[in-house]
């Protein structure tokens, strides 16, 4: 990417129709725009990294709570067998099995926790679904759709919906269903916001500043976030915007239908797992 970056500044730099002053602007913009679209990049691995800890921690979490059932289950009946032993060993040995299940005991009550956790985050993810179904009720299926995984909500939306080709200023009916969508996250102040653009494969040739897919993707994704920030609700530390480029197609094949499915934005909607990871820590 890098080298095509540099190909493309070079181009327009021996071009006779780009001032130097529009060539060092367009330098520095890019430049900029390079090195905050790999910070966006580390917060997003990052969060992703979160998440996928969270599934394996409950996964270990589950696996080690039905250890513990059957440890527990093993100590009681020792424990009642030396109860009818009167012997010093005996009494040695009851001590060391009480303070045993008093910590296994421990242990399962933050795996219940855990789990009493998990199930809320879950309903909560549910909600946030139906209320977004909700609001976004009269664009659904007209380039607008909504689906939950990885525990999170999707919110896609298509060019046709948002912007024109080429274009990062929101049509009319795409500004809607942001706004629309903005309401729901000013109600709702426990949700994280991530707003990815993303392109198709066929080069940006268009005349403004952007450079290239890459840019034209974070320059939308910009133009969402600060549309949603017109919501005085929502705080803009729960927001990150990312420009993706052509590089994480939902369709690989080489067809108009599968580059209209590529060139998308998606408001991805996270729960806060701020005392989940506490949680875990311990």
């Amino acid at each position: 990417m890098k080298k095509l970056f540099f190909i493309s500044l070079l181009v327009l730099s021996t071009s006779s129709c780009v001032s130097n002053k529009v060539f060092n602007s367009m330098k520095a913009h890019a430049i900029n725009l390079e090195s905050e679209v790999k910070a966006k990049s580390v917060r997003i691995d990052e969060l992703t990294s979160r998440n996928q800890k969270l599934s394996n921690d409950y996964n270990q979490a589950i696996a080690e709570r039905d250890k513990l059932n059957a440890d527990l289950a093993f100590l009681n009946k020792q424990y009642k067998e030396l109860l009818t032993d009167g012997s010093e060993e005996a009494s040695r040995m009851l001590k060391e099995i009480e303070k045993t299940q008093s910590l296994l005991n421990d242990r399962l009550q933050q795996i219940e926790e855990l789990e009493n956790l998990l199930k809320a985050r879950e309903e909560a993810i549910l909600a946030i679904r139906r209320k977004v179904a909700d609001a976004l009720l009269g664009f659904e299926g007209n380039g607008l759709s909504i689906s939950t995984r990885d525990g999170k909500v999707y919110v896609s939306m298509e060019d046709k919906l948002l912007f024109r080709s080429g274009s990062f200023n929101i049509d009319p009916e795409g500004a809607k269903a942001v706004t629309e969508l903005g309401v729901v996250l000013g109600q709702n102040i426990d949700i994280n916001v991530m707003v990815e653009g993303h392109t198709d494969d066929v080069p940006y040739n268009g005349k403004s500043q952007l450079i290239d897919n890459l840019d034209l993707s974070a320059k939308r994704a910009t133009t969402v976030v600060r549309l949603l920030l017109t919501n005085k609700n929502i705080d803009p530390s729960r927001i990150i915007a990312s420009g993706r480029g052509e590089f994480m197609p939902i369709d690989i094949n080489d067809t108009k239908e599968a580059r209209a499915k590529n060139r998308r934005t998606e408001i991805i909607l996270t729960p806060k797992l701020d005392e989940l990871m506490q949680l875990m820590d311990k």
